[in-house]
């Protein structure tokens, strides 16, 4: 695919654009890595940047001074199995190398639930869940924490009867702090609170539009916007 693209240079007004079509993806334990062939191509004309989970690459191949021309391809991430702080490159011999690790397996945490309702400071900003769980006593409820799962748990007795309640569901751990929930069990109702996560926060402040209704642009050094340096060695070792 071919585009026409603008020059600063007055030699170079109009570059060609070329998608980049030369992509091997392959996975490792801990990793995936993408392969892609840029010939002729200097590391420091080579731009990646990965902004909410997508990782987009650009790269501009040069003669001397005169643009030849551009290259560009944007990848979509998978937010819940890859971990973008870690995205780091290598260009050697034409060949670009992204290696973009893998989300850690995901610890069970228990969350211990207190007999009271949300603190003010929790209590609708920080709310994510509330299920009606009458009859059902403090001791005998279970909550857990695993990745982006919740697991509730428990047992409401009457008399010599005793019935079983187990709920599971999903939320977004990229926009909830789910290993710093709370839970609460108040009045037969079950809440759970959870902090915004860091990338959220971020995200949240710069797409709020200032009173013209223009939107503030992200940083770089943003968590929601990041600059990828690119090595000029061979692949770099894994830790």
């Amino acid at each position: 695919m071919e585009h026409d693209s603008n020059s600063n240079d007055d030699n170079n007004k109009r570059i060609p654009v070329y998608e980049i079509r030369d992509v091997q993806v392959s996975e490792k334990e801990d990793s995936f890595v993408l392969s892609v062939d840029l010939p002729g191509v200097k590391e420091q004309n080579v731009d990646i940047k990965e902004h909410n989970f997508v990782l987009i690459i650009e790269a501009l191949r040069k003669s001397g001074d005169t643009n030849v021309c551009k290259f560009y391809r944007q990848f979509s991430l998978d937010k819940k199995s890859i971990q973008p702080e870690g995205i780091h490159a290598s260009l050697s011999d034409g060949v670009l190398t992204v290696h973009i690790p893998k989300r850690p397996e995901p610890q069970t945490l228990d969350v211990t639930p207190t007999s009271s309702g949300p603190p003010a400071e929790d209590d609708f900003e920080n709310v994510f869940f509330r299920l009606d769980m009458p009859g059902v006593k403090l001791s005998d409820l279970k909550v857990q924490v695993k990745g982006d799962g919740i697991l509730i748990s428990a047992e409401r007795k009457k008399g010599n009867s005793t019935s079983s309640i187990k709920r599971m569901f999903t939320v977004d751990d990229t926009e909830l702090d789910v290993a710093k929930a709370k839970a609460y069990l108040s009045d037969g109702v079950l809440t759970l609170t959870a902090p915004p996560t860091k990338k959220a926060l971020v995200a949240e402040e710069n797409g709020n539009e200032n009173k013209d209704g223009q939107v503030t642009t992200t940083t770089d050094n943003a968590i929601s916007h990041r600059s990828i340096p690119v090595n000029k060695k061979g692949a770099p070792t894994q830790d």
